[in-house]
């Protein structure tokens, strides 16, 4: 697509932040964040014990367009919770997703017992005291985004306030900028400097990442038959979006998904495979 997309969102997202800083200060964040007295859900509990799909919420990409641009978060958080899913990823960056952290707020009002990820470009500790304060239960890292030191720093933010986080990486480069404490590794099959996507980058990728890594495959996973084949890899979890949400019935569809994978590893059990 010719520029670096990442770098320019990381820009824009930059400004954003420092424009909210002004109008609300880190300091009366803090405050409202240390008074928030709900435990926050593990995704990664979750993911492990469950169908280890995270189904997300995503209205446009830069990449895509629109996807369901008039999609009701509160109706969609309650079919992710009803058709199976681990945790539901709430994009909530603006200008180029659509999102918002209202967005965060309503999943979490309507689907209180599902695990959030605040899916979001996080440059700054300040995104981190509003994802508690919004109801997220985890947060999205890039390391295509962040420095190695930065990402550390935010990892041990996140851990502090309660929240896990997801360390996404696209290349193996990116492997060292993944700390050890980090709750979930991604494997994100779209290079976010182009958004070109490849499914088979996870499938390259996974023997390098640490063996106890809880290891999510994110973005080109379009069909169950996809799921299946990265399960088999050896990944443990699965961020899936537009598969879901440019269908009429996005809980359905993945309830279809995780009764596919259901019937397929029965089948193959009472075959002896």
């Amino acid at each position: 697509m010719g520029e670096n997309i990442l770098r320019k969102i990381a820009s824009t997202k930059r400004v954003e932040v420092e424009a909210m800083k002004r109008l609300f200060p880190l300091e009366a964040l803090r405050e409202m964040a240390a008074e928030n007295n709900r435990s926050p859900l593990s995704v990664k509990m979750s993911i492990l014990n469950g169908s280890g799909i995270i189904a997300e919420h995503k209205r446009r990409s830069p990449s895509k367009g629109e996807i369901n641009p008039m999609s009701e978060v509160k109706d969609i958080a309650r079919e992710y919770f009803e058709g199976g899913a681990s945790a539901m990823s709430v994009l909530t960056d603006t200008p180029y997703f659509g999102g918002s952290l209202t967005d965060l707020a309503v999943a979490r009002l309507w689907a209180p017992g599902l695990p959030l990820l605040r899916k979001e470009f996080i440059v700054d500790e300040y995104q981190l005291y509003q994802a508690r304060q919004f109801g997220a239960d985890a947060i999205l890292l890039i390391a295509a985004m962040l420095p190695a030191g930065e990402i550390m720093t935010l990892n041990d933010k996140a851990h502090e306030l309660g929240m896990q986080t997801l360390v996404e990486i696209h290349s193996e480069e990116e492997i060292a900028s993944i700390p050890k404490d980090a709750d979930l590794v991604g494997v994100n099959n779209r290079d976010l400097t182009s958004f070109v996507t490849d499914i088979g980058n996870a499938s390259r990728i996974i023997e390098s990442l640490p063996q106890d890594a809880v290891k999510i495959a994110e973005s080109g996973i379009h069909t169950a038959t996809d799921m299946i084949k990265l399960r088999d890899k050896g990944f443990d979890g699965f961020l899936i979006g537009e598969a879901f949400m440019k269908t009429s019935s996005p809980g359905e569809t993945l309830r279809r998904f995780v009764e596919f994978e259901s019937e397929t590893r029965g089948l193959n059990k009472c075959s002896g495979l």
